[in-house]
């Protein structure tokens, strides 16, 4: 028996570019994101086991949230004084104390490598994000340039999917809601040319 066939299957995830974002809650076009050169998202699911008659019964998954870090080649000025961090004084730009964060979305493209097929770009919206200040370390230069980096850690709480008319939230046939964290749009998708002009509100089909 030969092997399966495997065109079409994704080979490889490469790259990572054209970054925005917008704010949620209030009326926000969408910004460009400074140059983004890396990105990490984390699942953070927890699993409860269950016992009963001295043994393992069941378990039962938690999972509230995503987190991970926005890289980008310089800090973004315009993206955290929309983020509350800093803020515009006599003296000049000032970091300033941490109360509250406003919240937002984070569209970005990467590209992907399907077995037989040429390179291709899908769009991606991380949904409801909480960005925290970044870490900055700056180095001198000695025979070549020191780049600096800087990573915006974040948390990301997702949306409820909404039913197909878009008006309240989807519940499954178990009564319970679906949390959305990220939305990507492909080539083939009908919204993929203006996917990343706004921030997508998920639907069940």
């Amino acid at each position: 028996m030969g092997k399966p066939d495997k065109t079409g299957k994704t080979l490889v995830q490469f790259n990572v570019k054209n970054a925005v974002y917008a704010l949620v809650g209030v009326s926000s076009p969408v910004k460009p994101l400074t140059y983004m050169n890396t990105l990490t998202k984390d699942r953070n699911v927890t699993v409860k086991n269950l016992y009963g008659d001295g043994e393992l019964q069941d378990s039962l998954s938690s999972d509230r949230s995503i987190s991970g870090a926005v890289g980008t080649t310089a800090r973004d000025t315009d993206f955290e004084k929309d983020l509350g961090i800093m803020m515009e004084t006599d003296a000049g730009l000032a970091e300033i104390a941490v109360k509250s964060t406003q919240r937002v979305n984070i569209g970005f493209e990467t590209e992907y490598k399907e077995k037989g097929m040429p390179v291709k770009t899908k769009k991606v919206w991380i949904l409801n994000v909480q960005v925290s200040p970044p870490n900055e370390s700056l180095t001198q230069n000695q025979d070549d340039i020191t780049e600096s980096t800087y990573d915006y850690n974040y948390t990301g709480y997702g949306v409820n999917l909404k039913d197909s008319a878009g008006s309240e939230d989807y519940v499954d046939e178990n009564g319970n809601t679906v949390r959305i964290y990220t939305a990507t749009a492909l080539p083939d998708d009908d919204n993929y040319d203006t996917f990343l002009d706004s921030v997508p509100t998920p639907k069940a089909k």
